[in-house]
């Protein structure tokens, strides 16, 4: 099956949209506080289940731990994406998520994401340099096959999401070419 990691639930419709709309898709989903959980299950409409797991704990951590039980079983990578959508009272990506010797760039160099191919994916607020965060990602996935890395800037609200791929199909090396490729299995996913 494929594998999602998010790390940061909030309301909970980026990881209930996975589980509803791609029956072959497991979302472990962890999130710092447990008030943001009940929130959003008694107020939001999100409904945990067994393809759709909530963990309550800090989201570094926890991928750390992934990761080393991983290499420890001489796995090929855990997950196929991780998504961060966590923020800090000040209203910032944790340096934990993002930074050179982060938890989640240990994780990420020990092989959090799949050897076939993967992809990691931040929210940041629009005024967030993105330089050093894509730098940090592209040091801990270099001995993953670092793939293109890029940033889409989201509608509405502005938030830059920062995207660095890993393994995967050779030959893409344009955003075009990318895109021409995730649009075609896209398509294979609604069959």
């Amino acid at each position: 099956p494929l594998r999602i990691l998010c790390i940061g639930l909030g309301g909970g419709s980026v990881p209930s949209f996975f589980a509803e709309k791609l029956p072959h898709c497991e979302v472990d989903v962890v999130e710092l506080e447990q008030a943001v959980v009940t929130a959003a299950t008694t107020h939001m409409g999100f409904n945990p289940g067994p393809r759709l797991r909530v963990i309550v704990e800090d989201g570094a951590a926890f991928a750390l731990r992934a990761s080393q039980r991983n290499a420890q079983e001489g796995g090929n990578g855990v997950y196929d994406a991780v998504l961060v959508d966590a923020y800090d009272a000040a209203g910032d990506v944790p340096a934990a998520l993002w930074s050179d010797d982060s938890l989640l760039a240990q994780a990420l160099s020990k092989g959090l994401l799949r050897r076939r191919g993967g992809l990691v994916a931040t929210n940041f607020l629009p005024h967030v340099d993105l330089e050093p965060k894509l730098k940090a990602y592209e040091a801990a996935l270099s001995e993953w096959g670092v793939g293109l890395g890029f940033s889409v800037q989201a509608e509405g609200t502005g938030n830059r999401i920062l995207v660095q791929t890993c393994g995967g199909p050779s030959g893409i090396t344009t955003l075009q070419e990318m895109g021409d490729r995730m649009t075609r299995a896209a398509l294979q996913v609604k069959k």
